[in-house]
């Protein structure tokens, strides 16, 4: 099969043409808004800032819901560290349902150990927006009783399990 090397060249620049997009110069490129990085890019951005951060782990009495003081105080620490990064923050609650279950079904103790999973990630994502991190880069993951360890505990980190 013979092709003419003119009309190679004309199907090669319209299959270029129309990979360009479409701007056209006489729309004002000022009233644009701004671009902001997606999550994935913040986080290659600031790769090497965010390698060195480590998870938070607090530890909680098998009724507790709220944080403590010092818990506080370790959240804003950790907090300080993140907040320039602009990166998702996961909060992992983790429950174990309750010892007295007279009345329970192992579904109904497995329901409460998830309510008090999900508390507790409510009171620490309040703690985090007081600490100045924006509603929509808080993720939340009420797991309820842990299976590999079985403790009242919050990992917060940067990472998606």
């Amino acid at each position: 099969m013979n092709s003419n090397p003119i009309t190679n060249l004309a199907i090669t620049s319209a299959l270029w043409l129309t990979l360009l997009p479409a701007v056209s110069y006489s729309q004002d490129i000022a009233n644009l808004p701004a671009h902001a990085p997606s999550n994935q890019a913040q986080i290659f951005l600031n790769a090497g800032n965010l390698t060195t951060i480590k998870p938070l782990y607090i530890n909680f009495h098998a009724q507790q819901i709220k944080l403590e003081e010092d818990t506080l105080t370790s959240l804003q620490n950790w907090v300080e560290q993140v907040k320039k990064s602009e990166v998702t923050i996961h909060v992992y609650s983790y429950a174990t349902p309750p010892n007295s279950r007279r009345d329970m079904t192992e579904k109904s103790a497995h329901h409460m150990a998830t309510r008090k999973a999900f508390n507790r990630a409510i009171n620490a994502k309040n703690a985090l927006q007081n600490e100045g991190i924006p509603e929509n880069l808080i993720a939340l993951h009420a797991i309820g009783p842990a299976t590999e360890n079985p403790a009242d505990q919050l990992h917060i980190t940067l990472r998606n399990n």
